[in-house]
């Protein structure tokens, strides 16, 4: 690594920091690109390639977590470092460095969907394969786990009335398989309702908590739709690390095909159905 007048030089694929390392330092690339990738059970996905000007590594400053992801010098890249100290000692004195931050973080994550299209492609694949409604939900939360870090989880899906969610999957030693929700009920009951992805990083604090077995501290949930309507909500579950935006946004990402692959299940099962009806009637006809 060279010293640079600024900020320093990196090699292609030189690490710049490590997922689960502690950050005390924000970054800015003067030049080239840097690239953000998260392992995963099926290995290592790239969630983000940012470009000059755009910060990163500010996340784990605020939030005083680990890194949640590891930056690679994708080609040469100059990147000027800012220590915790002297950031917040800049942003009192110019706060329009505030408004700059979140333009780079806005931008990064609307070009997380074009990061994303080959592990939306891998778990479209994934939940097609199967046609029972129960193993597809089983399938999508096992896909899901490997990129968003969570303690429980589960898919809750409307009965046949409509009326109430029952869980048709889930994980977790907490997880409470015979919890019914009716539409608007809860912080899930209310996604349900509104269609609206929610994170909720304080549900103690939430007047729609309804508290349980399991101890939660911060909760994602993505409403699952079809064309006319709601019909099912995916939540994640942790107990005491909290999820952070990019995590919301590759969850919600993933909602269309989760809705899709499970809306495929659910329409078999009706066709299977109906199918063994008529073939029931026609046995009889023939008795």
């Amino acid at each position: 690594m060279k010293e640079g007048e600024l900020g320093k030089v990196y090699a292609d694929g030189q690490i710049i920091f490590n997922e689960g390392t502690t950050g005390e330092v924000v970054y800015v690339i003067q030049s080239g690109k840097v690239k953000i990738t998260k392992k995963t059970e099926s290995g290592e996905v790239t969630i983000a390639t940012l470009v000059e000007g755009e910060i990163f590594g500010e996340m784990a400053v605020f939030d005083r977590l680990p890194r949640s992801a590891t930056a690679v010098a994708l080609g040469d890249a100059r990147v000027l470092s800012v220590d915790k100290k002297k950031l917040f000692t800049t942003i009192n004195r110019d706060p329009t460095l505030v408004f700059k931050m979140l333009e780079s973080m806005s931008q990064r994550i609307r070009r997380l969907d074009g990061e994303l299209m080959k592990l939306r492609k891998s778990s479209r694949d994934v939940v097609h394969i199967s046609i029972d409604i129960d193993e597809t939900c089983s399938l999508i939360l096992e896909e899901v786990r490997k990129i968003i870090k969570a303690d429980n989880g589960s898919i809750m899906l409307l009965d046949d009335k409509g009326q109430s969610l029952i869980i048709r999957s889930a994980f977790g030693a907490d997880s409470d398989l015979k919890l019914r929700l009716s539409v608007g009920e809860g912080i899930i009951g209310d996604v349900l309702r509104t269609g609206k992805s929610e994170l909720v990083n304080n549900v103690s604090k939430d007047p729609r908590f309804i508290p349980g077995s399991a101890e939660i501290a911060s909760m994602l949930c993505v409403a699952l739709r079809s064309k006319d309507r709601n019909f099912g909500v995916m939540n994640m579950i942790n107990s005491e690390r909290v999820f952070t935006r990019d995590d919301l946004k590759l969850l919600d990402s993933l909602a269309f095909y989760i809705s899709l692959a499970i809306q495929s299940a659910i329409n078999f099962s009706h066709l299977k159905d109906r199918t063994d009806e008529m073939l029931k009637h026609a046995t009889m006809l023939h008795m």
